[in-house]
């Protein structure tokens, strides 16, 4: 049988991999090789100029786990869609610029409520053309960093969750830079590049279920191909139905496992 494709983990703004470490242990266990890096466009002391260095650090961990003639998978949250889905530039089937002929590829992506944007369109485009920026519940201050304007970013986030549990992740969020969300330049539609596995989370407050269909019809109509499931959960479903999280993506990998030729 094909081994099984390496797991890189993309988080979204505001947090860390440490909200992924339930779906990660659970992975593991199943005998998957996770990968989970901490990016660079929240949590360092300054804010950052460019989205580039996060999709690079993505990158390096691709050409990594390609080189050694393993496959890998993305697994993109939120904001993290936008990494991702540009990382992926140069190591698929359809764009192998990247690769060599005893190297991996990438075999798909998974998106989590995760954003999808077309290339050379920043997280900021979308929200304007899409989504009425005036109704974001976010802005760019002028520090650099990019702030919630929401009293409660629990509800936004964790609003399937517990009071305690919703408190405890509130407290782990990170400052977010805003200059990442505002960078053009590396983004890239990864997406239309190999196939797209999404899970539309129905009750997300910071990315509405209208919003994520709105982006899978768009995708879907530029030519990508996109698997849909659905689950009653909020924005973090990682955190409220790790069951449910888990079960998509095992399946996920069982799928691309299947279909990969290597």
């Amino acid at each position: 049988m094909t081994p099984a494709p390496t797991l890189i983990f993309v988080h979204g703004a505001w947090h860390s991999p440490e909200c992924l470490v339930h779906v990660l242990a659970a992975l593991q266990q199943q005998g998957l090789r996770c990968l989970a890096p901490q990016l660079e466009f929240c949590g360092t002391e300054q804010p950052v100029e460019s989205l580039a260095g996060s999709v690079h650090q993505v990158q390096d961990l691709i050409a990594a786990e390609t080189s050694a003639g393993r496959n890998v998978l993305l697994i993109n949250h939120s904001f993290g869609g936008c990494v991702g889905c540009s990382a992926v530039d140069g190591f698929t089937e359809k764009n192998p610029a990247r690769l060599t002929p005893t190297s991996g590829k990438i075999l798909g992506i998974v998106q989590v409520c995760a954003f999808m944007p077309p290339s050379k369109t920043a997280l900021y485009d979308v929200l304007h053309d899409a989504f009425d920026m005036t109704k974001s519940f976010h802005h760019a201050h002028d520090d650099g960093w990019e702030w919630i304007d929401a009293a409660e970013p629990e509800d936004l986030f964790y609003n399937d969750l517990s009071p305690e549990q919703a408190q405890y992740w509130k407290s782990r969020l990170l400052k977010q830079s805003t200059s990442a969300m505002k960078d053009r330049d590396p983004i890239y539609a990864g997406w239309a590049d190999c196939p797209v596995w999404y899970l539309l989370c129905t009750r997300d407050h910071a990315i509405p279920i209208s919003a994520q269909e709105a982006m899978v019809a768009a995708a879907r109509e530029a030519g990508a191909s996109v698997t849909t499931k659905v689950v009653d959960a909020g924005h973090s479903p990682f955190l409220s139905k790790p069951d449910e999280t888990v079960a998509f993506i095992a399946e996920a990998v069982e799928h691309f496992r299947g279909k990969s030729t290597l």
